[in-house]
């Protein structure tokens, strides 16, 4: 028997506009592969930003699964063909992918990105995850990310302190291919399985590029693999243009062009 998976996904309300794109895919995608589902609407978690994920998570981890794939819901599954059980690797107890260093304009260094994850259901991310919530949130942007990355060692990534790099938990992480993170004009795979909108700040921005994507998906499907890599560099103009704007509009809101 294969292991048992639950794909997960959490939000609040004011979500509801991304869940409406990403929720059917993430639905036919664990259909493809026979996992379970778990899609969480609540606006009760005791913390904003995105501390619901590791709430959910908690309680996932409970459950009778081998692993819990975490999505965040400005996820767009965008291919069906593989499974994330191809990418267990053993011994492993979380799998995320590593991001390099993005553009100049977003200023974000190299770092785990915890907004795609497979996480194994064992002891240790039962205690990791609990540990997550009890180091609360950090003086940093990146909310319940930051606290995963300060438990791994990476104060430096989040200038909250020298590196640990003999941090135990860095031996229970592995890499996930950048195919199952891709990010839309920052990190960018071949042939993504996943395009996650992470990092746009517009909400508005953020969600019209996931509509123009959603609404071509089964289209490009059929196309080859350079037209989808073309649709990929046109979607990542978009989204950098949209930056262009944002900061020319707040430069001369303060007066400063």
């Amino acid at each position: 028997m294969p292991p048992s998976i639950c794909l997960l996904t959490a939000y609040a309300s004011n979500y509801s506009a991304f869940a409406a794109l990403s929720i059917p895919h993430m639905k036919a995608y664990a259909a493809c592969h026979e996992y379970d589902f778990r899609a969480i609407q609540t606006d009760d978690c005791d913390r904003a930003g995105g501390w619901i994920k590791i709430d959910s998570i908690r309680s996932a981890l409970s459950a009778d699964y081998e692993f819990v794939f975490w999505m965040d819901v400005d996820a767009l599954v965008v291919r069906k063909d593989i499974d994330i059980r191809t990418a267990v690797r053993p011994g492993a107890d979380i799998h995320m992918t590593w991001h390099g260093r993005g553009p100049p304009q977003f200023g974000d260094p190299a770092h785990f990105n915890a907004g795609i994850m497979l996480i194994r259901c064992s002891q240790w991310s039962r205690r990791f995850f609990r540990r997550v919530w009890d180091a609360g949130p950090l003086p940093h942007k990146w909310n319940d990310q930051a606290a995963i990355l300060h438990l791994l060692g990476y104060d430096d990534i989040l200038h909250l302190g020298p590196s640990r790099p003999r941090e135990p938990g860095r031996k229970c992480i592995a890499t996930l291919d950048a195919a199952w993170n891709s990010i839309i004009g920052i990190e960018v795979a071949d042939d993504p399985i996943i395009h996650h909108y992470a990092g746009i700040a517009d909400y508005q921005v953020r969600l019209g590029l996931m509509k123009v994507d959603e609404a071509t998906i089964e289209r490009r499907a059929k196309g080859s693999a350079e037209f989808r890599r073309a649709f990929l560099r046109q979607l990542g103009e978009w989204r950098h243009a949209s930056v262009r704007v944002k900061l020319h509009r707040d430069t001369s809101s303060q007066g400063l062009t």
